[in-house]
This record gives structure tokens, C-alpha cells and sequence, in this order.
């Protein structure tokens, strides 16, 4: 009796490894030994194809020469990653817009003002080679009064205060003095261009709760005491919308700080995120004058932009009040 149950169990054992066996060889040709004309293999639901990625489509970190390899994105990738939240007028309880100062020699700022010389179209660049050189190419639109000349002045983006690059080319001598390419243009001002204005407009949007911050505006500012040519003034030549320039920013990168020069942080992410240092010099209010109009006293003047500061800062923290 127990080499009778003994040999059921033995033959049970045999069976059942058999279909186990059998279980693995049809899984084995489902994965992998499909039919390419069988339907079930071609449906969605059953089968989708893994891609490969090709070793020549992966940023390597140095490129045929053995030198460092420059980070850019493509024209295609800017586009999907650009977000630019568009509230609904009804939906503002409450707007302040501000002009901003970014002095890019101060250490916070300097990833947008270096490299600041010898630059061309395969070496990294700085904020006002970007916006520049896409000017002078005709890529991106630049714009100035033709009435008002005051420097902290941002005109409307109007046909009428298009700049015109020719008149510009002549009128700063940038035609014979800068070379005939665009990037001498850029390199014989670009160690110059010290500041750069920022026109920022602060909102609480009610329908989602939430405060924002949006830049408006882009003016680089020219320093001749920093820059030494006799031929140009301090002067902001143009402004550009920051939407326009918010693609080129997307395709360059900075490097953040000294201890790594790895770079991963596109132009647009350093200023829409506010890693800069900034103070205002103009509150868009009722009279929309400069801060320091008809103050001398340098102490009254930043008491009177940290007052500004604190207003802002005061409703962020304070949503609930207005």
C-alpha cells in the first residue's frame, strides 16, 4: 500500500512539473516568438514594442575632439517646455508692477553676465550676447521710444517704437567700430552691458488662490565708466518682451556657482525662479516716477524701496486680506 501511494505521489509530482514545464515554453513564445500577422500579438493591449535609444542620440560629456561638450537643447524641446500661465482679467484682485535693477557684477548674478568676451556661436554665452545677437539676426524684436528717452523708461511694443537695427548700427557707430559680423558687434559691447532692467508685475489670482510673479520686460544697460569706449554712452539701447526672448533663454544654460561647472539651469529657469539678486527702482503706482526722483539722500532711497518690497511681501504672506 505505501509503494502504491508512494507512486501516485511520484507520478502526480511528474505531471504537474510537465504542465509547469509547458506553462513557461508558451509564455516564453507569447514575449517573445510572436507571429507578426497574428492579430492578438498586433493589438494594442496585448503587445507594444520597447524603442531602443541609440548611443549617437546621448549627450556624452565630451564630444569628438575630447573637449567638453555644450549643453543645447533643440528649437522643439523649447516649445514644450515653455509654460506661460495666462489668468483671466476678472480672476486679479489685486496687480503691482515694479522695475527692477540686476546688477550682474554683484556674485548672485554673475552666471548671467559671464563669459563676458571672445564669445561666438559654439562657446557658452551670457544673458546680453543672447538677447543681442538674436536682435541683430532679426530673430527677436527690440523696442524704444521715440519720445520719451528716459532711461527707466519701458515703451509700449508698438510698430511705431520698433527698433530699426540699421539706424541703431549707425547711431552707435557699432557699423565700423564692432566689426562687420554679428558676434564682434556683441563682443565690443558685451563687457560693457553691467545691469539690465526688469519690468516684473506681481498678481493674486482668485480662482486658483495663488500669487504670481511674471517678468514683462528686458533692458540691458550699458555702463561707458565699466566699458571704456569713447564712442558710446550709458544708455539702454532697447527693450525686448520677455515671452519673445523666453525661447532663446530656454537654449542656453548657466553654470550656478563656483564649486561645479556642471550646467543644468537654462537662463529662463535662473530669472522666472529668482535665483538673482535685485532692488527696484521704480513703482508702477499713481505718478509711475523713479524712486529716487527728488531724493539725494542715498539712506531715503533705500528706505523708500524697501518700503515697496515689504508691501509686496506683506501681501503674499497676507493673501486672505485682500
Amino acid at each position: 500500500m505505501k509503494k502504491i501511494k508512494l507512486f501516485l505521489i511520484m507520478l502526480l509530482s511528474v505531471v504537474a512539473y510537465g504542465m509547469s514545464a509547458q506553462d513557461t515554453d508558451s509564455v516564453y513564445v507569447a514575449v517573445f516568438d510572436w507571429d507578426e500577422n497574428d492579430p492578438i500579438y498586433n493589438t494594442p493591449q496585448q503587445y507594444t514594442p520597447q524603442r531602443t535609444t541609440s548611443p549617437d542620440s546621448v549627450q556624452r560629456l565630451f564630444d569628438e575632439n575630447g573637449e567638453l561638450t555644450r549643453i543645447k537643447v533643440s528649437p522643439e524641446d523649447v516649445k514644450n517646455k515653455i509654460i506661460s500661465p495666462n489668468p483671466r482679467y476678472d480672476d486679479i484682485v489685486w496687480q503691482k508692477t515694479v522695475l527692477k535693477v540686476v546688477d550682474m557684477r554683484e556674485l548672485q548674478n554673475r552666471p548671467l553676465y559671464y563669459p563676458c568676451e571672445d564669445l561666438t556661436p559654439e562657446t557658452n554665452k551670457n544673458l546680453y550676447s543672447i538677447i543681442f545677437s538674436n536682435v541683430l539676426d532679426g530673430r527677436l524684436p527690440a523696442y524704444k521710444s521715440n519720445v520719451v528717452f528716459d532711461q527707466t523708461y519701458c515703451p509700449p511694443f508698438t510698430d511705431e517704437n520698433r527698433l530699426d537695427v540699421e539706424e541703431f548700427l549707425n547711431a552707435t557707430n557699432l557699423r565700423y567700430m564692432g566689426g562687420e559680423d554679428t558676434w564682434s558687434r556683441v563682443n565690443y559691447l558685451n563687457p560693457g552691458v553691467v545691469k539690465c532692467y526688469l519690468k516684473i508685475a506681481y498678481y493674486f489670482d482668485k480662482s486658483t488662490s495663488t500669487f504670481h510673479q511674471k517678468i514683462l520686460a528686458v533692458g540691458p544697460l550699458y555702463d561707458e565708466n565699466y566699458g571704456k569706449r569713447d564712442d558710446i554712452r550709458t544708455a539702454v539701447f532697447f527693450w525686448v518682451p520677455y515671452e519673445r526672448l523666453r525661447p532663446f533663454l530656454q537654449e542656453e544654460f548657466v553654470r550656478m556657482n563656483n564649486r561645479t561647472n556642471v550646467a543644468k539651469v537654462s537662463f529662463d529657469e535662473f530669472l522666472m525662479r529668482g535665483y538673482y539678486n535685485s532692488y527696484i527702482i521704480k513703482d508702477y503706482d499713481v505718478t509711475g516716477q523713479d524712486i529716487d526722483k527728488g531724493l539725494t539722500d542715498p539712506r531715503m532711497i533705500r528706505q523708500e524701496q524697501q518700503r515697496v518690497e515689504d508691501y509686496i511681501l506683506s501681501v503674499e504672506q497676507d493673501l486672505w486680506e485682500y
